[in-house]
């Protein structure tokens, strides 16, 4: 009931415009309310509330402005105090939070605490590590996790268990919050440098069952295909299919075109060919432009006994419907097929099978990184960016 008063006087404040008067009568939240009530409009975004995402920033920003009036007498309370460091760790003011953490008295809230937090408001990752290493005892649990989970990256490097631990812990005492969705998301990667298949299958199935409407859920799918090709070979495809099925067929299918990429780019072509396969039907079914699918099919098959249909499908492929690097690809897979084709039919010990062995080098080249920015993706980063800043990255 409180939270609910708390979110009435919130909307109060920000969508209308009353009197001076009026509003003179009206007392100020407590911090730790007002926090409350962010921290329940961040897990409706993370549930698909469309509306809840421009509502947040809005109030983030009342917030800040209600802290700076708030009494000094405020911050001798320690839970206004550990609000207010959820409240930057969170995506709130880092200006407003280091002047009040400067200047007020705050003798019943852990130094290290003051400190990690006045780090984090500074940008400095080895001083928050430092100061945020061990934690007092009585922390609010949502403290915890949000210190847990803007230090996760950073710690991964230092010590991947621990992290992978940190973001489990998130996961069982905070569930179905913005912080859960997200340490599912920064598990995937921590997850496949540990060589962990089974626990990356486990984030990802957790996630779609529980977060298949987040804003995330672009940035998710990224993290998710950037930690199959870490652990490659130990998921078969029959896994990366069961995982695939979870979503819906609209998510599918830039998720298979990401895998036959990525495959293409490892020089793992059977992998390849069954993700572009897998893509190449869903463009069937959504009636859906396939002209991706279909490249990634028939670059995978170039160099196999199927060069030649792969060699007909790539002339035949509109380049306008390619984004530059795809054309690229295009180009290469075409030359490649045609100097195989070129060749003698093999004998044992031809010189040809070099020339077929070449072909995943060479393809694996010509898609290669750069400067290119997938147009999957492209279109999504900018808003996951703006998004992810009210989760409080330190940095990009």
């Amino acid at each position: 009931m409180i939270a609910r008063q708390t979110i009435g006087w919130l909307l109060f404040g920000i969508f209308s415009l009353p009197l001076r008067s009026a509003q003179a009568e009206i007392p100020s939240p407590e911090p730790y309310l007002l926090v409350r009530s962010m921290r329940m409009l961040q897990d409706q975004v993370a549930s698909g509330k469309a509306e809840a995402l421009p509502m947040l920033n809005r109030v983030l920003g009342h917030i800040a402005g209600q802290l700076q009036a708030a009494e000094p007498k405020v911050w001798t309370n320690p839970a206004n105090v550990y609000a207010i460091v959820i409240y930057l760790l969170n995506g709130g003011n880092p200006a407003v939070v280091r002047s009040i953490l400067t200047s007020a008295k705050l003798d019943l809230v852990d130094p290290k605490l003051v400190a990690g937090s006045l780090a984090y408001a500074d940008g400095d990752m080895m001083r928050i590590i430092e100061n945020f290493q061990e934690l007092p005892s009585n922390v609010p649990i949502e403290l915890v996790a949000s210190i847990y989970l803007v230090t996760a990256t950073q710690l991964a490097s230092i010590d991947a268990g621990t992290a992978l631990k940190r973001l489990d812990y998130i996961r069982l005492n905070v569930p179905g919050t913005l912080l859960e969705e997200a340490a599912l998301r920064r598990g995937l990667m921590i997850a496949a440098r540990l060589g962990d298949k089974d626990k990356v299958r486990l984030l990802a199935r957790n996630y779609l069952q529980r977060f298949a409407l987040s804003p995330y859920s672009e940035d998710f799918f990224r993290q998710l295909v950037d930690a199959l090709m870490i652990i490659k070979g130990k998921i078969s495809n029959e896994e990366i299919a069961e995982i695939a099925s979870l979503a819906w067929p609209g998510a599918r299918l830039p998720f298979f075109l990401r895998i036959a990429r990525g495959a293409i780019v490892d020089g793992d072509m059977q992998r390849a060919r069954f993700a572009s396969q897998q893509a190449d039907a869903l463009a069937t079914a959504l009636n859906a432009d396939d002209t991706q699918a279909k490249l990634y099919m028939a670059v995978s098959s170039v160099g196999s006994d199927k060069t030649r249909e792969a060699h007909v499908i790539l002339s035949k492929l509109p380049k306008d419907r390619l984004h530059g690097r795809d054309v690229k690809l295009l180009e290469a897979a075409a030359a490649m097929a045609n100097r195989i084709l070129a060749q003698p039919i093999p004998q044992t010990g031809d010189p040809r099978k070099m020339e077929v062995a070449d072909s995943a080098t060479s393809l694996k080249a010509a898609s290669a990184p750069s400067e290119f920015v997938d147009p999957i993706v492209d279109g999504t980063r900018k808003k996951l960016d703006a998004i992810d800043a009210l989760l409080g990255k330190a940095s990009k």
